[in-house]
């Protein structure tokens, strides 16, 4: 059996790979590190992965179970503890058995629990380290359920509004693939009678029919070939289609603004109203946003701030903010009363977000309708037309 161990060694976290045939035999190695984080068990097999499995859902139960604990004034270990002896799923489990080491070692929290960073997220990690570095760690939890829980929330409302424009696309999709196997040889000797008076709809249609029979294992292979190039071209601009997709794609681009921004200021007014400076505020937040155009323009305005420019005409400067959000930064340079206009601002982007989703729906669902339509149009024509042009060959 093999198992990667995480151990402390000069205030940093190690990881190493051991064989044994059990954990007691594993430990009496003299290659067993000593500050052991973590042991887990290497299976060649994975028997308890589900492809269903929802793990941002099973991170909000955890967190919410937390801030209940917490908010019943039990301390953070005594909630551990608690939650430990309560079944959990896997993922969950090593979580809480890594934050309980952590809390008997001299290790960081937030270093610790690094490596399940791609299922509890930069956000929840962030305010479990500005929780304990402040003492507000049941503070930080139930921003870190408010946040979640709002992540599912905007997370739900898109998959809503996508969900009818796959069906469409799908059942297209669906139907053309049963003209082409099923209806269209059924039409061979037709095409055939009409020689050169196929309409040019018929002769675009059985093009595409023949490069699909005589190409599709090419196709196929092309498009899983161009997979990976696709991938490390979008890695290689990231910074470019970042751009793109926040400025320049109609109704997508506002869509994206509103949902980023949302998620910005609320963090930020989150770290504020644990009275942290607003500069440490924009650290932190930028760190857990996706869009590298929206980290680089923070990271300008943090320039900005940290040489003395206000808060508000440091956003503003970076062009990328309404004149709403701008006027009530100033309110807030004026009066200091950065943590209420903060959560307004959050709560603003918030309800454009929805309303742009919305948006975002009422455009999309027409425009698909319509291709479908078109596309609809064109088989019918393809397939009727030489039908009707047959009578007169006849004759």
């Amino acid at each position: 059996m093999k198992f990667n161990i995480a151990f402390q060694e000069n205030q940093k976290i190690k990881k190493v790979t051991l064989e044994a045939n059990n954990i007691i035999d594993l430990k009496s190695l003299t290659t067993f590190p000593s500050n052991v984080i973590r042991i887990k068990e290497v299976s060649t097999v994975n028997l308890d992965w589900n492809p269903f499995r929802n793990n941002k859902k099973n991170i909000y139960e955890f967190f919410a179970q937390l801030d209940m604990m917490l908010s019943a004034h039990l301390s953070f270990h005594e909630s551990i503890e608690l939650l430990l002896q309560s079944k959990q799923e896997k993922i969950i489990y090593e979580i809480l058995m890594t934050i309980k080491q952590s809390l008997s070692s001299s290790i960081l929290l937030d270093q610790s629990l690094l490596s399940y960073e791609k299922y509890l997220g930069k956000t929840s990690i962030l305010f479990l380290k500005l929780g304990f570095e402040n003492g507000n760690i049941k503070e930080s939890v139930h921003s870190i359920v408010e946040i979640l829980n709002e992540d599912m929330d905007s997370n739900e409302k898109l998959r809503d509004v996508l969900r009818y424009p796959a069906i469409l696309v799908a059942s297209l999709f669906i139907s053309i693939s049963m003209i082409f196997i099923y209806v269209l040889p059924n039409f061979d000797f037709i095409f055939v009678l009409l020689k050169d008076d196929i309409p040019v709809s018929t002769e675009i249609l059985l093009i595409i029919r023949n490069i699909i029979n005589e190409y599709s294992v090419f196709i196929l292979l092309f498009i899983m070939g161009s997979i990976l190039p696709l991938t490390f071209f979008v890695k290689t601009y990231r910074y470019w289609f970042d751009e793109v997709i926040l400025l320049r794609v109609p109704v997508v681009s506002k869509m994206m603004q509103n949902y980023y921004f949302y998620r910005l200021f609320l963090s930020i007014s989150i770290i504020v109203k644990s009275k942290y400076q607003f500069q440490l505020a924009i650290i932190n937040s930028r760190n857990i946003v996706d869009n590298l155009y929206v980290k680089d323009t923070m990271k300008q305005i943090l320039t900005n701030i940290t040489n003395g420019t206000s808060v508000s005409d440091a956003f503003e400067k970076s062009n990328l903010f309404d004149s709403l959000t701008i006027k009530l930064l100033q309110t807030a340079d004026y009066t200091n009363a950065y943590e209420s206009i903060l959560t307004n601002i959050a709560i603003q982007y918030k309800k454009r977000f929805h309303k742009s989703l919305k948006n975002f729906s009422s455009v999309i669902e027409p425009v698909l309708i319509l291709i479908i339509a078109l596309i609809i149009l064109w088989l019918i024509l393809a397939i009727m037309l030489p039908i009707w042009s047959l009578g007169s060959v006849i004759h």
